[in-house]
C-alpha cells in the first residue's frame, strides 16, 4: 500500500474527493496557500495497483487546470484498522512511481559523479594489482546502472526527452570512466593479469548472461531494492571493463582496448534491449494516446540496439574465440614439452605459431616436432649440462 497527499483547488474538492473515495477509505483533507491560493490537501491510503488508475481519473478531472494537480506518492509500510486485516505495502512500485523514478536516474548529481571517478580509478587499480576483490568492490560504488534503465523505461512509455536525457548521461558516464582509468594507471607498472583476461574473454554464454542480467536490472528497479540493485550492478559489469580500456591505451594495446571498449557497449546496450522487454511482460504502457505515437516512433531505436550490440558482439566473439585457441594450443604444447623433456625442460613458450623450448642436454628436435601440430614451428635451445 502507499500514502498519497493530493494537491487541488479548492473548488474542486468535492469532485477530487469522491475519486478518491472511490480506492480508498482511509481519506483526511485539509486547506492550505499554494502560489497565494486557497488549496485542498488530501491524504489517502491507496493499493499500489489503483496508483495509476487514480492518476489517470484525476487528471481527467476538467476542472483542474493543467498544474493545479500535485500527487504525492510516500512510502507506506501498513495500514490498520479496527475490524479489518491489516494490509502491507507492496514492494512493486506503480508505472506513476517508475516513470518518477526514471526521471529521477536519468541523469547524475556531483557526488554521483564523482562516485563513477573513483569506482573507475579503484577497478583499474585492481586490475592492474590483480585484485578481483577490490574490482567487485568499485563495480558496487558506481551508479552507472541507473540512466540505461531509464532508457530502456523511456521506450516503453514512449519519452523522448527522457531517452535523450538517459543516452547522454549513460554516454558521458562511460567517457568520464575511460578518463578517469587511464589518467590513474599512468603512474603505476602495468602487465598482464589474471583478472584482466577474465574481463577481456567473454564469449556467447557471456552474451546471453548479460542479456538475462538486464532483465533483471528492469525487475530490480521496479521495487527499487537497493541491496538487489548492487548485485545486479556487479552481475552486468559496466565499470570493470571500461578500466581496461585504460590499461589498454596505457600499454598501447589498442585491440584491448577496443576489444574492452565492445564488452562495456554490449553490457549497457543488454541493459536496454532486455530491460525494454522486462517493462513490456511487465505490464508498463504510454499513458496517452500522444505518448502510445511516440512509443512507435521510438521502436526503431529498440531495433538499432540490438543490430548495433550483434555487431559489437561479433569482434568480441571472434578475439575470445582466438585466445581460448591459443591458449589451448599453448597447454597442449606445455603438456607435450613435459611428457617429452621430462626434467630436463627449463621453459617453453609459444609466439604465435613459434614454439621455443630451453631444455638442459642432447634432445631430438625432431622427435619432439613429431609430437607438436605440423603448423607449429619448433626451436629446441640445448644448454650444456656442467659436470661436476
Amino acid at each position: 500500500m502507499r500514502q498519497l497527499q493530493v494537491t487541488v483547488p479548492r473548488d474542486s474538492k468535492d469532485v477530487a474527493e469522491e475519486v478518491l473515495e472511490d480506492y480508498s477509505s482511509d481519506i483526511s483533507s485539509s486547506e492550505a496557500e499554494k502560489n497565494d491560493e486557497k488549496v485542498i490537501e488530501f491524504t489517502a491510503t491507496v493499493e499500489s495497483d489503483d496508483i495509476d488508475e487514480l492518476t489517470e481519473e484525476m487528471k481527467s478531472i476538467e476542472d483542474i487546470e493543467v498544474g493545479d494537480l500535485s500527487i504525492r506518492v510516500l512510502e507506506q509500510e501498513s495500514l490498520i484498522q479496527k475490524g479489518q486485516k491489516t494490509r502491507g505495502s507492496s514492494s512493486e512500485l506503480s508505472q506513476e512511481e517508475l516513470y518518477s523514478k526514471a526521471q529521477e536516474f536519468s541523469g547524475f548529481s556531483r557526488p554521483q559523479w564523482g562516485l563513477i571517478g573513483l569506482s573507475s580509478a579503484i577497478a583499474a587499480y585492481g586490475i592492474a594489482l590483480d585484485n578481483i576483490i577490490v574490482v567487485i568492490g568499485a563495480m558496487m560504488l558506481a551508479p552507472m546502472l541507473s540512466p540505461f534503465v531509464s532508457a530502456a523505461l523511456s521506450l516503453t512509455v514512449g519519452d523522448k526527452s527522457l531517452l535523450k536525457s538517459s543516452l547522454r548521461a549513460g554516454l558521458e558516464s562511460i567517457v568520464i570512466s575511460i578518463i578517469v582509468a587511464t589518467a590513474a594507471l599512468t603512474v603505476i607498472p602495468l602487465g598482464q593479469t589474471s583478472v584482466l583476461n577474465l574481463i577481456v574473454s567473454p564469449g556467447l554464454p557471456t552474451i546471453l548472461l548479460s542479456l538475462l542480467v538486464g532483465a533483471a536490472a528492469a525487475l530490480t528497479f521496479t521495487t527499487g531494492l537497493r541491496d538487489q540493485i548492487a548485485g545486479v550492478a556487479v552481475a552486468i559489469a559496466l565499470v570493470p571493463p571500461l578500466a581496461a580500456v585504460g590499461v589498454g591505451l596505457n600499454l598501447n594495446d589498442y585491440v584491448l582496448a577496443a576489444q574492452s571498449l565492445s564488452i562495456a557497449l554490449q553490457n549497457a546496450l543488454s541493459i536496454i534491449i532486455a530491460g525494454f522487454a522486462a517493462f513490456k511482460v511487465l505490464g508498463v504502457k504510454p499513458s496517452t494516446y500522444y505518448k502510445k505515437k511516440e512509443a512507435e516512433k521510438l521502436r526503431p531505436v529498440v531495433t538499432a540496439a540490438i543490430v548495433i550490440m550483434f555487431v559489437v558482439s561479433v569482434p568480441v566473439t571472434y578475439f575470445t574465440y582466438q585466445s581460448q585457441e591459443h591458449y589451448t594450443v599453448q597447454k597442449n604444447v606445455e603438456n607435450a614439452a613435459n611428457e617429452f623433456f621430462g626434467e630436463d625442460l627449463v621453459s617453453v613458450s609459444l609466439n604465435d605459431s613459434k614454439v621455443r623450448v630451453l631444455v638442459v642436454g642432447n634432445h631430438s628436435e625432431q622427435a619432439f616436432q613429431n609430437r607438436v601440430s605440423e603448423n607449429l614451428e619448433v626451436n629446441v635451445v640445448e644448454l650444456k649440462r656442467i659436470e661436476e
